[in-house]
């Protein structure tokens, strides 16, 4: 036997060999479970996003005066190139009250007004996996509007508002939360943008004599 070969049965250089061996399978089990994980929030994120649940969007609405009003405060909308598009006195705004990462809340009531309404959107989780939970609306003061539970699935939210004042007296403002009357007060739109990173959406609720119409989701990347 060689003194290379009689080297290579020695303990302390079995030992190092078998240590060496280890270190490599930590590593290539670090990089496994790294790759695995990567993966998951990868699929986590384009799972949320909106699927063929309701797969209605701006281009597919036949209602041409429907279609009008969505596009005057859309993104997709900007681009529908029609003579006659609404002007902002044609379209209610209703306003933001509150916004926090679990609830916004628009509403809109006056002493005088028989049209009172109050739109309450609810959220789930956390941070990145934050998602919408619900909307709870009320129209004309006491209609209960209820809404099937598609029209709330596979919507991410990540995004905020921005308020001025204090805890007791702000200003909220957000270009991500919006809700619109059409003049007659029969229909009421209720906008939202959110999304992942990667991905960005926008959504509008329809309501027709105060009764759910549809959801339109368009992709806005």
């Amino acid at each position: 036997m060689g003194l290379r070969s009689a080297f290579k049965l020695h303990p302390l250089y079995l030992l190092t060999v078998s240590t060496n061996a280890k270190r490599q399978m930590t590593r290539t089990i670090t990089l496994i479970l790294i790759a695995i994980f990567a993966s998951a929030i990868l699929h986590a994120q384009t799972d949320s996003l909106p699927t063929k649940v309701d797969s209605a969007n701006f281009s597919s609405l036949t209602d041409s005066l429907i279609k009008r009003e969505v596009a005057f405060f859309t993104v997709k909308g900007a681009s529908f190139k029609e003579t006659g598009l609404p002007s902002k006195t044609q379209l209610k705004e209703i306003p933001l009250r509150r916004c926090t990462d679990k609830e916004v809340h628009l509403s809109w009531s006056t002493f005088t007004s028989t049209v009172s309404t109050f739109i309450h959107i609810y959220f789930k989780g956390e941070n990145s996996f934050r998602t919408l939970d619900s909307i709870f609306l009320v129209t004309h003061s006491h209609f209960w509007v209820k809404f099937p539970d598609t029209a709330f699935q596979g919507l991410p939210q990540t995004n905020s508002c921005n308020f001025s004042g204090n805890e007791k007296n702000s200003d909220f403002f957000s270009p991500y939360y919006k809700a619109f009357y059409s003049a007659d007060k029969r229909r009421l739109y209720i906008y939202m943008q959110g999304g992942t990173v990667l991905h960005k959406y926008e959504v509008t609720w329809i309501i027709v004599g105060d009764q759910y119409f549809t959801r339109i989701v368009d992709s806005i990347l």
